[in-house]
């Protein structure tokens, strides 16, 4: 039993450094190394997973010391290396400075570049000959239907100033045939009233203004209801001896 458990007397030394402090991890590994010795091949059934990573740590601190990275220990010691880099990136040393931070707290810089909502201008690209020919092709029918409407047009407002002459015209050709007309017919009524005044008995005077043609109803025609009073007015006109003849 005594060459299994060390004497009492070997713990009285106290160790170099403590567990936490920042000389802990050279303690713990000078701890680990004396137990081991002391244990000898039954230091394995007393080994936990805290001493396997404190190794780890200490094999790590003593390559970095070396300048040299000394691979070792499993995935295991590799994740809690790697949990450690993380959190040291995570959760920098406040005495680190930040150069992207002003005195006031102000933001100077951002590690994305500068995302600006305008695009660059693009040259547009040369047209091909189909479109060329199709743009060309469009501005002469554009061309053609341009001048047909300007000659229809031109031609509308034409015959619309014709029309108009041709209507002023013909009223004015209908206007004085109406003069012409009414002027005719009142110096044939003055001629006609001067006759029927001078000459001639009365009977032959009332004959002028009372139409005795028989023509028509107004004319006394046979029917009319007028042939009696027509044929009776124009026996009395014959006869100069009539009753009346001689006038009042």
């Amino acid at each position: 039993m005594a060459d299994r458990f060390p004497s009492l007397d070997d713990f009285s030394a106290e160790p170099s450094g403590t567990i936490g402090s920042p000389t802990g991890t050279a303690s713990s590994e000078d701890f680990l190394a004396r137990e081991r010795a002391l244990l000898g091949e039954d230091a394995d059934q007393f080994a936990t997973p805290n001493d396997q990573r404190l190794q780890t740590a200490a094999t790590v601190q003593d390559a970095g010391d070396d300048g040299m990275l000394v691979v070792g220990g499993g995935g295991e010691n590799l994740e809690g290396v790697e949990a450690v880099g993380r959190f040291d990136s995570s959760f920098p040393a406040l005495e680190s400075q930040n150069e992207q931070v002003a005195p006031g707290g102000t933001i100077t810089g951002t590690s994305s570049a500068f995302q600006s909502s305008y695009s660059t201008y693009k040259q547009p690209e040369e047209e091909t000959e189909a479109i060329r020919e199709w743009r060309k092709k469009r501005d002469e029918e554009l061309a053609r239907r341009s001048a047909a409407s300007a000659e229809r047009k031109a031609a509308t407002i034409t015959k619309a100033q014709q029309d108009i002459d041709d209507y002023y015209e013909s009223y004015n050709k209908r206007t004085d045939r109406a003069k012409e007309r009414t002027r005719n017919e009142a110096e044939d009524f003055l001629a006609n009233r001067e006759d029927t005044a001078a000459g001639g008995t009365s009977w032959e005077r009332i004959a002028k203004l009372v139409d005795v043609s028989g023509k028509g109803s107004k004319g006394g025609a046979s029917g009319s209801g007028k042939e009696r009073f027509r044929e009776l007015l124009i026996e009395l006109k014959k006869d100069e001896g009539a009753p009346g003849a001689a006038g009042v």
